[in-house]
C-alpha cells in the first residue's frame, strides 16, 4: 500500500487473463476469465473517468495501481471497492449485455466502475463515524460522481433518465420502510436513501449552486478530514462546508435536501402556444408547485399551511410556504441523422415561485412540442409523469 488504509481488504484466486492499462502513472489492470472479454474497455473507460474526475475535483489518488478482480456471480451481482482493489461480479460486468440498452438504456459496467473508483475517495479517504448519516459519505458521494461523469459523457439532455430513475426507485421503495424513514444527513443506511435519495439531492445542488461551486466545498471538505483517525467525521461537517458556499437564497434547499424529508406535488396545468407574426412563439403555462414534509413514520405535515382551491380538481391543494427555485423548461426536437428525435432546449430557467398556482408568459424561437417544470426531475416530486405536457 501506498498509504494508510482501512482493516479491509479482499482476497481473490483464480486462473485470470489481465488487461492492462496507463492512467497518468497510476497501473490499470483488469483480471478476467478468458472468454469474459465483453466490457473490459468500457470498464477501463470506467477507470480513468472516475481517476480523472475525482482528482481534478477532490485530491490526488493514493496509490501507484487501480485493479478490477473479476468474482463469479454464483458469489453475487455486485462490485465492492476496497483499497486500490475492487473485486467485480462477472454478472454486472463481464459478462452483462448491454449493447442493446445503448440508445435507451445505462452502460451500466461503466457507471459502476466509475462508482466503485470513486469510493477510492469517499470511503477510503473520508472515512465517516459509525452514526447516523455515515453512507451519505460514501455511498451518495460516489453515486453523485458516477452522475456527473455520465453527464459529461453523454451531455445534460442525457441526464433526465438517469435522474427520473433514481427518483422513481427511491419513491418506490420508501413505501417498504418498515422501520423509519429519517433524513438524508442522518440517514439508518437504507440503500433507497443513500444510493437513489443521495444521488439526486447532490446532483439537484451541483445544478443550483454550481458544481464547481459544490465541488470546491466538498474538495476543502476532503483536506480537512481525509485519512483521519478517529473521532471520525460525520455528515454534519461536511453539510457544513456545503452551506458555507450557498447563498442566502438557497439556503432552504439545504434544509429541504438534507436536514428534511420534503417531497413536491408539481404539475403543468394547462398551455397554449401561439404563433406569432414574427415567427416566434408564445407559451402562456399555467402549473402548480407545492411541497410538503414528511416526518419518519411518514406521516405529512406542512408547517405554517397554506390552502388553496383549484378549479380542475375542486380540493385544497397545500404547501410549505413557498420561496423556490424551480426549472421552466420549453423543448422541441430535431432528427439526429441516425432516423431518432433529439430533443432541443428553447428555454430551461429558474423562477422563483411563491404561489401554489402560477402563470407565465414565455416566447420562444421555433415551434415547441413539450413544456415541463422540473423537467429533468432534480426535484423529489410524488409524481414525476405530471411534469411535462407535450404540445
Amino acid at each position: 500500500m501506498d498509504s494508510k488504509i482501512l482493516n479491509f481488504y479482499a482476497f481473490n484466486s483464480a486462473k485470470y487473463e489481465v488487461k492492462k492499462d496507463k492512467w497518468n502513472d497510476v497501473n490499470l489492470e483488469i483480471y478476467y476469465h478468458k472468454g469474459h472479454e465483453y466490457n473490459l474497455d468500457r470498464m477501463m473507460s470506467g477507470m480513468k473517468a472516475s481517476l480523472d474526475y475525482n482528482s481534478k475535483n477532490f485530491s490526488p489518488y493514493q496509490h501507484k495501481q487501480a485493479r478490477i478482480i473479476e468474482f463469479p456471480r454464483t458469489s453475487g451481482t455486485f462490485a465492492q471497492s476496497f483499497p486500490n482493489t475492487i473485486p467485480f461480479s462477472e454478472g454486472v460486468g463481464f459478462i452483462a449485455d448491454v449493447d442493446d440498452t445503448e440508445k435507451g438504456g445505462v452502460d451500466y459496467p461503466f457507471a459502476i466502475t466509475v462508482h466503485e473508483i470513486a469510493h477510492q475517495w469517499w470511503a477510503h479517504q473520508v472515512i465517516g463515524a459509525d452514526v447516523l448519516g455515515a453512507t451519505m459519505l460514501s455511498e451518495s458521494l460516489s453515486e453523485y460522481v458516477s452522475l456527473k461523469v455520465l453527464e459529461h459523457q453523454h451531455g445534460k439532455d442525457k441526464m433526465r433518465k438517469f435522474l427520473k430513475k433514481s427518483l422513481d426507485d427511491y419513491l418506490t421503495q420508501r413505501t417498504f420502510e418498515k422501520k423509519r424513514e429519517k433524513s438524508l444527513m442522518y440517514n439508518d443506511g437504507q440503500g433507497y436513501i443513500r444510493y437513489q435519495k443521495g444521488s439526486l439531492v447532490f446532483y439537484a445542488l451541483s445544478d443550483y449552486i454550481g458544481e464547481n461551486v459544490l465541488n470546491d466545498a466538498l474538495k476543502q471538505y476532503v483536506k480537512k478530514v481525509q485519512f483521519q483517525d478517529a473521532p471520525y467525521t460525520t455528515s454534519i461537517d461536511m453539510v457544513n462546508h456545503i452551506k458555507a458556499v450557498t447563498p442566502d437564497s438557497l439556503q432552504y434547499a439545504i434544509n429541504d435536501m438534507f436536514e428534511t424529508i420534503t417531497l413536491y406535488e408539481n404539475r403543468i396545468k394547462e398551455v397554449t402556444s401561439t404563433a406569432l407574426d414574427n415567427g416566434k412563439y408564445q407559451l402562456d403555462i399555467e402549473f402548480e408547485v407545492s411541497k410538503y414534509r414528511n416526518d419518519e413514520k411518514g406521516k405529512k405535515f406542512y408547517g405554517d399551511t397554506l390552502s388553496y382551491k383549484t378549479e380542475a380538481m375542486r380540493k385544497p391543494i397545500y404547501s410549505v410556504p413557498l420561496a423556490d427555485y424551480i426549472d421552466i423548461g420549453i423543448f422541441t426536437e430535431e432528427e439526429d441523422g441516425e432516423g431518432e428525435n433529439k430533443e432541443i432546449e428553447l428555454y430551461l430557467k429558474k423562477h422563483k415561485i411563491t404561489e401554489i398556482n402560477n402563470k407565465i408568459s414565455i416566447i420562444v424561437n421555433q415551434e415547441p412540442i413539450e413544456v415541463g417544470v422540473d423537467p429533468y426531475n432534480k426535484l423529489i416530486d410524488t409524481n414525476s409523469n405530471d411534469n411535462r405536457r407535450r404540445l
